[in-house]
């Protein structure tokens, strides 16, 4: 990917996104219809973050509220006449469109998240929307657009993922990242490779110490199964598996040579 793919060069308030065509009139319906019910509704994650990259073939869209994402799912669905699928205990639902439309649209509440321990799932709770994007695994993927109207199309950055993506860094929002969900060492994989960047300075230490601390080991195997799944279904999956040997082999030399400096 050359740096002509990357749309969001600039940063700051009332930044526009460039919204696909064949989905910014969903996105404006539901804007419309969260105005209406006084909720506050965004585009969010990884369907941002691929038009600022100007990439236009997703198939599915995020969607975040600050209220009931349920409440919304639920009248979107009616006015759009489309299935829902409701997950009460989670807060989210799932709309999925009739054939010839975007497929499916996820709504969620904005949450926050905390880890008892490392590797286990996530303890969920209603948040803010920042709240809800500091969650998220890396800042590329921490990015919003609001679709109320008045700010439709607006960029919600707090975390600066349009400034990585531009300078081609993948960076984690904190320094316990991997460690809270070593699942992210795998997906960074995948995202270093389908996007050409490259392992932010103090990112790449985290990932060091994580690997180091044997924390893919701390997944199990349905969740370890997931993600080399979707790295088998990645553009490149060889070179995806090239680059997390290579950075386990970086890791088992290091261990290596600290073990013949500490010998007597």
């Amino acid at each position: 990917m050359t740096s002509k793919n990357f749309q969001a060069r600039a940063e700051g308030p009332g930044v526009a996104v460039r919204i696909p065509s064949d989905v910014r009139p969903l996105l404006q319906r539901i804007g419309l219809i969260a105005e209406a019910r006084g909720l506050s509704a965004y585009a969010v994650g990884g369907c941002v973050r691929d038009w600022c990259c100007g990439l236009r073939d997703g198939k599915d869209v995020d969607v975040t509220v600050e209220g009931s994402g349920v409440e919304l799912a639920r009248t979107v669905a009616e006015a759009l006449d489309a299935s829902l699928t409701v997950h009460e205990q989670f807060g989210t639902a799932t709309i999925c469109l009739s054939q010839g439309q975007r497929r499916r649209i996820d709504v969620a509440s904005c949450r926050k998240e905390t880890y008892a321990r490392p590797a286990a799932y996530p303890r969920v709770s209603r948040g803010t929307l920042e709240e809800d994007l500091l969650r998220r695994d890396f800042t590329i993927n921490a990015m919003a657009v609001a679709v109320n109207p008045g700010r439709f199309g607006t960029l919600i950055d707090p975390f600066h993922g349009a400034r990585d993506l531009c300078r081609r860094r993948l960076r984690v929002l904190h320094a316990r990242s991997f460690l809270d969900d070593p699942s992210r060492i795998l997906r960074g994989v995948r995202f270093v490779r389908r996007f050409g960047l490259r392992w932010e300075r103090h990112t790449a230490a985290a990932l060091r110490h994580a690997l180091a601390a044997g924390a893919l080991g701390w997944l199990n195997q349905g969740r370890l199964q997931r993600e080399l799944d979707r790295m088998l279904v990645e553009p490149d999956p060889l070179a995806c598996l090239q680059e997390l040997a290579r950075l386990l082999d970086a890791v088992a030399r290091a261990h290596d040579g600290r073990s013949r400096t500490s010998s007597p």
